[in-house]
């Protein structure tokens, strides 16, 4: 099972979905979209089945694409939200980036035939930290009287 059918079963009701772990901050959850499935047997995480139907089947209105489209539409929505339990300045913009991110690795490993997803999860914990903002260090309380 590669990366994409990997959500595509958690998405749909299969295994524990990482969008629901309780056991991960939603930074983490964010991340975690990027570790390699552990049902992957291969070196090399397959192609997302979803990119490999919207390439190869042309009519933008044949189901298979439309349910392509719903599922990456889906993807992008799980990762917009997770980022604002998360804090992200703009959620929105975060869980886009990310959903492309994924995609894009996902085209690369099949194309040059190496894993890309570690990579990727390096590039997404830039974009993370910097959508997130950190807290600001909590200062001292002085009393009135000086102390």
């Amino acid at each position: 099972m590669d990366q994409c059918s990997s959500l595509a079963a958690v998405m749909a009701g299969g295994e524990t979905e990482v969008f629901d772990r309780t056991d991960l901050t939603p930074r983490e959850r964010l991340l975690a979209a990027f570790d390699k499935p552990a049902t992957v047997t291969q070196d090399v995480t397959p192609l997302c089945p979803f990119i490999a139907a919207a390439v190869e089947i042309h009519d933008p209105q044949h189901p298979a694409r439309q349910r392509a489209h719903d599922y990456k539409e889906a993807v992008a929505e799980r990762l917009s939200e997770t980022a604002r339990e998360a804090g992200a300045t703009n959620p929105e913009q975060l869980g886009e980036q990310l959903a492309l991110l994924l995609d894009g690795a996902s085209a690369r490993t099949r194309a040059l035939n190496v894993e890309t997803l570690a990579t990727a999860a390096t590039i997404a914990a830039i974009l993370i930290d910097n959508a997130i903002p950190t807290p600001e260090p909590a200062t001292p309380r002085i009393n009135h009287d000086g102390h």
